[in-house]
């Protein structure tokens, strides 16, 4: 067990509070979140996993929340997916939604630092999970030591320093300024768009907007710690998952992110100020 501090706790368990309450991406109804599975490929999303995930592969997801991501890999891809979350109430929903798809996915409530595979895992995702930890790279550094094989890759969503801040500053000068959630909230709506229902809206909202803890980070350093494990990182969002000729370049473009967040923000447009990495374990 990772010994933490009373600090550590605290951040542990007042996300683990606020999370139960609303989980991220929770809709009203269980059909809903069965129909957006059945409708969204992840790998139509993440097109640098086209060839890692096929059938069978067995793949960890560490913050699987209500299990989008996991249920729809085994239903289209066939992998054998262990979804991990310290949420109770994500988990339970995980489990419902995959007992309406027939999908054969384990899900586990643990938190991260507790887990304990049997073996380790040839590919291992965390989507916009970390940054919510109390200590994000230490979180991402037992990800590289514990869970993922030699060769195997490593699937890591977080939120963008530069892409991230105009969007939190945005919030936090309306509620210093004394609007209401309620008022937020409509704000929230505005930039966001449609959803699938209200309960859904709701859940991202305070998710994005309410949190009770996060950090935001950047390509740079990422790549720093991932290369400290021993890990390569072979594409990213930061390019649209072309391919990479220079992280010096990725690095020096990602400074722009602050610009086309803010310009965002002036057309009425959501922009969640978040980047993913696909990184390769080389020992």
């Amino acid at each position: 067990m990772h010994n933490k501090d009373s600090s550590a706790e605290s951040v542990t368990q007042s996300v683990l509070e606020f999370y139960s309450h609303l989980a991220f991406n929770q809709t009203e109804m269980i059909s809903d979140l069965v129909d957006e599975v059945r409708r969204t490929d992840p790998l139509d999303l993440y097109p640098c996993l086209r060839g890692l995930i096929k059938n069978k592969v067995r793949v960890l997801e560490i913050g699987c929340g209500v299990g989008w991501f996991s249920n729809s890999l085994n239903l289209r891809h066939k992998a054998q997916v262990t979804g991990v979350d310290i949420n109770p109430v994500a988990i339970e929903r995980a489990l419902l939604t995959a007992s309406s798809l027939g999908t054969t996915n384990q899900f586990v409530v643990s938190d991260l630092f507790g887990y304990a595979p049997e073996s380790k895992f040839p590919f291992v995702v965390s989507l916009g999970v970390l940054h919510h930890t109390y200590d994000c790279h230490a979180a991402i550094k037992r990800v590289c030591s514990e869970f993922v094989e030699t060769g195997g890759h490593f699937l890591l969503g977080l939120y963008h320093e530069h892409g991230r801040r105009p969007f939190l500053d945005h919030f936090r000068l309306m509620s210093e300024s004394g609007a209401s959630n309620e008022l937020l909230l409509s704000e929230f709506r505005r930039l966001r768009g449609s959803s699938i229902d209200s309960t859904h809206l709701e859940s991202w909202f305070r998710d994005q907007v309410l949190h009770p803890h996060e950090t935001q980070h950047t390509y740079a350093e990422v790549r720093a710690l991932l290369k400290s494990q021993d890990f390569e990182v072979i594409s990213t969002s930061i390019n649209k998952f072309q391919p990479i000729t220079s992280h010096e370049a990725l690095e020096a473009k990602e400074l722009e992110f602050a610009s086309v967040s803010k310009q965002a923000l002036a057309d009425g447009r959501y922009f969640p100020g978040f980047f993913v990495v696909l990184a390769r374990r080389n020992t």
